[in-house]
């Protein structure tokens, strides 16, 4: 008879839809005397089971072909190869071996299993993505691991940098999909959260292929939420997390947005009455910014279940509000009217001398259009707003306002200015339109006049026609040293 029943086996798929496996059998074997007592095995059949019909109670011979008997007595081994579906799944059977002589003639083995395996397929590459790239503390990021090709067969693993329990733990450390929950602090001005831009943090999968050969991938994801922001005093501005966009919060949210002075949040900034803050929302609004020019620090804490004994948060991370001057502004500029030091206009006869024509800034009685901006007092007028700033001039070709023709050439450069301001600046120019600078890194407000020193040249000019000669003053005020 059966001497040792078939076990239980684990077969890596191969090609095709079905394949032979070997079922290892201990069995009787025996020649007897003369014929008598002869116990052999003869064939061997099988049943499979069937999830849907059960038993068939029919059993298929494996064929002389794929029986073979050891020669041993009085037992020996022998294997019986049966046809199993290459299809991953685990599969029972039953054998029923039948001897040639002796009792009894038939044997029923018990039921055994073979588990076909898929055929391994290593991994090449492992693209790693995560739901979100920046999250408060406290929040989840849902990660996935996409192995090329996508039916490989390889063990994923996951792992964080750095990998300190402070920062989070997985939901799972294996499988393709997983989740790392981030670990919210003990309160909103812990020291892990006095980062300006976040905290950054590495989530690794590692595919092992059964060779152990293995792949990775990296989804990078920054553990904070907000970030250094610079605001101008007298702006209006809004920011919110993108962490918070589309979010689904685990129950009814609570919004508190905290102003400090300081990263350690000891001090809160209190706004002037002018300022509108709305901190209650999941945007921080600041309308009409007075805060003096440096560096505050900005927060979101996020609480859950407020009030109760199962309350916890999310917290940013504590991020620089950086207030920088408003602009400057420029309110006033001279026109600038010259003439003889008698006060008298020139002749052409004066330009026809041999050092030209000196003529001297006389106050304007000229009478503004439209596009003018200059004033008749020579009042020079800049407000800095607490910012640094530069003032350029520049001064186009004297020009024949009745017949257009430009004093000493197309690209003039002929008139030599000589400015002078009753703050003691000076400056010298000439009307070829190239801007030179009057003040350079100024941080001051600045309200002079222009002085009677101020002065015009003018070299000989061989050809003059008569009539009046305007050139127009570009002043340009810039926000830079």
């Amino acid at each position: 008879g059966l001497m040792t029943q078939p076990s239980d086996q684990n077969i890596v798929a191969t090609n095709g839809t079905s394949m032979t496996v070997a079922v290892p059998l201990v069995t009787t074997n025996t020649s007897g005397i003369f014929g008598i007592g002869n116990q052999r095995l003869s064939s061997v059949g099988y049943q499979q089971y069937n999830n849907s019909n059960g038993w068939p109670n029919r059993f298929t011979d494996v064929g002389s072909g794929n029986l073979s008997v050891g020669s041993n007595q009085p037992s020996t081994n022998a294997t019986a190869k049966l046809s199993v579906p290459t299809t991953s799944g685990t599969y029972y059977y039953q054998l029923k071996l039948t001897y040639n002589n002796g009792s009894p003639k038939t044997v029923y083995s018990d039921v055994f299993a073979i588990t076909v395996v898929p055929k391994p397929i290593d991994a090449t590459g492992l693209v790693v993505t995560a739901n979100q790239k920046s999250v408060l503390w406290g929040q989840q990021i849902g990660l996935n691991a996409q192995p090329m090709p996508t039916n490989s067969t390889a063990t994923i693993g996951w792992r964080a940098n750095p990998s300190d329990p402070k920062f989070g733990v997985f939901s799972s450390t294996s499988g393709q999909k997983t989740s790392f929950t981030t670990k919210a602090p003990a309160n909103e001005r812990d020291a892990v959260l006095q980062n300006d831009s976040g905290t950054p943090i590495n989530l690794t999968a590692t595919a092992t292929n059964s060779d152990h050969s293995t792949v990775e991938g990296t989804a990078s994801a920054t553990l904070g939420g907000v970030y250094p922001i610079t605001v101008q005093r007298g702006e209006n501005f809004n920011v919110k997390p993108d962490a918070l966009n589309g979010v689904q919060y685990p129950s009814n949210p609570d919004f508190r947005w905290f102003i400090y002075k300081d990263q350690t949040g000891t001090t809160e900034y209190t706004p002037s009455t002018s300022e509108h803050l709305v901190q209650n929302t999941d945007t921080l609004q600041w309308q009409n910014v007075q805060a003096p020019q440096g560096k505050l620090y900005y927060q979101l804490v996020v609480t859950f279940n407020k009030g109760t004994s199962s309350a916890f948060s999310w917290y940013t991370n504590i991020a620089p509000l950086t207030i920088t001057a408003t602009n400057p502004e420029l309110h006033a500029v001279p026109n600038l009217q010259f003439a003889l030091s008698s006060g008298t206009n020139p002749t052409i006869a004066d330009f026809y001398k041999p050092n030209g024509v000196m003529m001297q800034y006389a106050p304007s009685k000229m009478v503004n259009t439209a596009n003018w901006d200059g004033n008749n007092a020579g009042v020079l007028a800049i407000t800095s707003g607490g910012s640094q700033w530069r003032l350029n001039v520049q001064f186009s070709p004297f020009k024949n306002m009745t017949t257009q023709r430009n004093l000493g050439g197309s690209s003039g450069g002929t008139a030599a200015f000589s400015l002078h301001f009753a703050d003691g600046t000076t400056m010298a120019a000439k009307d070829d339109s190239q801007p030179v600078t009057l003040y350079n890194g100024a941080t001051q407000n600045v309200t002079t006049t222009t002085s009677t020193d101020t002065s015009l040249k003018i070299p000989q000019t061989a050809s003059i026609q008569p009539g009046t000669y305007q050139s127009t003053a570009t002043w340009t005020l810039v926000k830079a040293p």
